[in-house]
């Protein structure tokens, strides 16, 4: 899968660009504020409807204007395609797939995969919970389009089980009617859990070897899925029924906080260095190999998965990563279409292609 060509419209600072890609990588150069995040950016929205910096539209969309618009040309082994979004901050987006607009979120997701890398991710390790479920997620919904209509789906079921629960310390909440959602809470539960857990056993099996070869075979990268709902020893049925009955058995508590406390909104990837947890006891070096091994693994796993390799997004990540392991993600990304952004052209004497952002210009 390559990009070949993208347009932006009004897309943050970006008035109007029309960028050619070289299939191998692809350099964007420039000081801070002035665009190179904006177009990973916009190629981020292509794949995944959504921005990795901001959940409002009014913040993607160019001041003074009331629509951004982004098109690309995308080919790969089968026939090339154009993706078009629009973006209106009251009308939401609308997507285009060679001028035909697609109305379902499971029409557009895994048409183009990317994998993105950015400093934020250099965190993954450290923060909560909420970051490693946001990697998985993020990476199986460009793999599974139906799964983020299940995430939206659980989203929902839990909202309306909290909403049940703050009416339950008020007033007596019919029982049969909690129990109503909670069935198909649990339904929905294990088909996500069951995903996230075949996921992660791929990405267990592919990112200690990267790991292993970049702290030059001295730790061992462990990976793991801890679920509130998953057993390997169950079936899905079985599954359902035990994750209802550990919602009867935290009934009351949960109505106490007003909340659900257990399931899949819990889920964490456990990530171990040499038996010991990473979240608190890697070094920031054992960190960023981590990290760096996961987004490899990722895109492995998507390659695995649809017989393409997407395409890779490094935005300014060379800066904080050390020779050993800059060499290293170069070297894995090698014949793989990648676009990255840094500050300092001396650093990229092995790119393809190089152009110079400035103010939202984009020149070669």
């Amino acid at each position: 899968m390559k990009l070949d060509h993208i347009e932006l419209a009004d897309f943050r600072n970006i008035a109007t660009a029309q960028v050619e890609l070289h299939p191998g990588t692809n350099v964007f150069i420039g000081e801070n504020a002035q665009g190179k995040t904006n177009l990973i950016e916009a190629v981020y929205l292509l794949a995944c409807a959504k921005s990795f910096r901001s959940p409002r539209l009014r913040d993607l969309i160019r001041h003074g204007e009331k629509t951004a618009k982004i098109k690309a040309d995308i080919s790969g082994e089968g026939l090339p395609f154009q993706l078009s979004m629009t973006l209106r901050e009251k009308e939401g987006k609308e997507i285009l797939k060679n001028g035909v607009k697609l109305t379902r979120l499971s029409e557009f997701l895994g048409l183009f995969r990317v994998v993105l890398f950015c400093p934020e991710h250099l965190s993954l390790i450290k923060e909560g919970p909420g970051k490693r479920r946001s990697f998985l997620d993020a990476a199986i919904c460009q793999l599974r389009p139906y799964y983020a209509s299940l995430l939206n789906e659980c989203n929902k079921l839990e909202a309306q089980r909290s909403a049940l629960l703050k009416q339950s310390m008020k007033q007596t909440v019919s029982r049969d009617l909690m129990r109503c959602w909670e069935e198909r809470l649990a339904a929905v539960s294990v088909k996500i859990a069951c995903i996230r857990a075949d996921y992660v056993k791929n990405l267990a099996q592919l990112a200690p070897l990267h790991y292993h070869r970049i702290s030059r075979e001295r730790e061992a990268l462990a990976l793991s899925y801890e679920s509130d709902v998953y057993d390997p020893n169950l079936t899905a049925e079985e599954m359902e029924k035990q994750y209802l009955s550990l919602l009867e058995s935290h009934l009351e508590s949960d109505i106490r906080y007003g909340f659900t406390q257990r399931g899949v909104h819990r889920d964490d990837l456990a990530i171990t260095i040499d038996s010991y947890p990473a979240r608190g006891f890697a070094s920031q070096g054992q960190q960023r190999s981590a990290v760096l091994s996961l987004k490899l693994s990722e895109g492995e796993i998507s390659r695995a998965g649809t017989g393409q390799d997407p395409i890779y997004l490094l935005d300014d990540v060379l800066s904080e990563l050390d020779e050993g392991r800059r060499s290293y993600i170069t070297g894995g990304l090698a014949g793989k279409q990648v676009i990255l952004t840094g500050c300092d052209p001396d650093s990229f004497g092995f790119v393809d292609r190089i152009h110079k952002v400035k103010a939202g210009v984009f020149s070669r």
